[in-house]
């Protein structure tokens, strides 16, 4: 073979190379943008599920899970936890606005029984309060949200002893005459018990109450320990009206206060005239009126409530109804009485 015909055959060999190089590199050419654009086009195609707040799946759009509830859920699972805004926690129900509650301590106090002119008694009473509130108005449950108020239900008793001095006078009922007497130690015993029904306003920071309902009082005073003494009972029915105030719901201390006029509607005086030989009386008391009011400090815990609450309780009664005895009339005469003193109690 002749060397031009070598010559022809290497250019032919290397003519078929480099037209499949060039081949290739058209091949290539056409790809690499696709290499190159591939991912982006990936990525706004199929987004990874939670990443992509764009991405929202057709089957989850609902009325229960609307496209912004879904964007926030998609969003807040993305974000740090420290960024997040954290849902503010339901208020916990105060430990006095359970829908039911209790309250019990003990009481000190001052008395006073004056019959103007006549007689008076004064000494110190202990004692005990206990008594059961119901607010239907408030949610058995701490989630639940507080209503602006509601009806009130309470029920309230108390009991007390305690040792009187007597200052005042005797009459001779066969001449008239009288002279001074004075007891020492004399045991009494007081109860009251009351119904209420009232209505409650709740505010921010505060609780406001009306109330009113039915009470009653009974007082037993034993002077029979002299020989010229008898026993002597006081019965009042009574009607409270009333507001009371509570300035605080929160943990820690609160101040208080409450104020009461009280409609007297019918009291019975009875005398046990026959620890002296005669016969006993009972004097039937028509008119008068009373009125109490207090102030409380209240510290309130996550677990119950200590209430210090002084008082002061007043009673004014009109002379009674006349009564024939064989001596002639007996009365009950007009009366005063006083009881200031202090409360302490536990709520729960």
């Amino acid at each position: 073979m002749s060397g031009t015909e070598e010559d022809v055959i290497v250019r032919i060999g290397l003519y078929k190379e480099l037209t499949g190089l060039a081949d290739r590199m058209v091949v290539h050419k056409c790809l690499l943008p696709c290499l190159v654009l591939l991912p982006s086009l990936v990525v706004f195609s199929e987004p990874a599920r939670g990443t992509d707040a764009s991405y929202i799946p057709t089957g989850e759009i609902s009325q229960e899970h609307p496209p912004d509830d879904i964007l926030r859920r998609r969003i807040e699972a993305n974000e740090p936890e420290s960024n997040r805004v954290q849902p503010v926690a339901p208020p916990v129900l105060d430990r006095d606005l359970r829908r039911t509650s209790f309250d019990i301590g003990p009481e000190l106090y001052g008395f006073k029984y004056k019959e103007p002119g006549l007689m008076e008694e004064e000494g110190m009473f202990y004692g005990v309060r206990l008594g059961y509130t119901g607010r239907s108005w408030v949610p058995s449950a701490p989630g639940e949200s507080l209503p602006d108020g509601g009806m009130m239900f309470r029920a309230e008793a108390r009991v007390a002893y305690g040792q009187v001095d007597y200052d005042g006078s005797v009459q001779d009922l066969e001449t008239g005459d009288t002279s001074p007497l004075t007891v020492d130690n004399i045991d009494d015993f007081a109860f009251e018990g009351r119904l209420l029904l009232g209505a409650d306003r709740l505010g921010d920071e505060f609780l406001n109450t009306l109330f009113t309902g039915i009470g009653y009082r009974y007082l037993y005073d034993d002077l029979s320990t002299h020989p010229a003494g008898y026993r002597r009972e006081s019965n009042y029915l009574y009607v409270p009206l009333g507001y009371r105030f509570d300035g605080g719901r929160q943990v820690g201390w609160s101040p208080g206060f409450s104020a009461e006029y009280d409609v007297f509607v019918l009291g019975n005086q009875r005398s046990h005239f026959s620890d002296v030989g005669l016969t006993d009386m009972d004097n039937r008391q028509d008119s008068g009126y009373g009125y109490r009011a207090s102030v409380n400090l209240q510290y309130r815990s996550n677990d119950a409530v200590v209430v210090i609450e002084p008082f002061f309780r007043y009673w004014n009664i009109d002379k009674s109804e006349t009564e024939r005895a064989f001596w002639g009339s007996a009365y009950e005469p007009a009366n005063e009485t006083t009881e200031y003193g202090i409360q302490l109690f536990w709520m729960f």
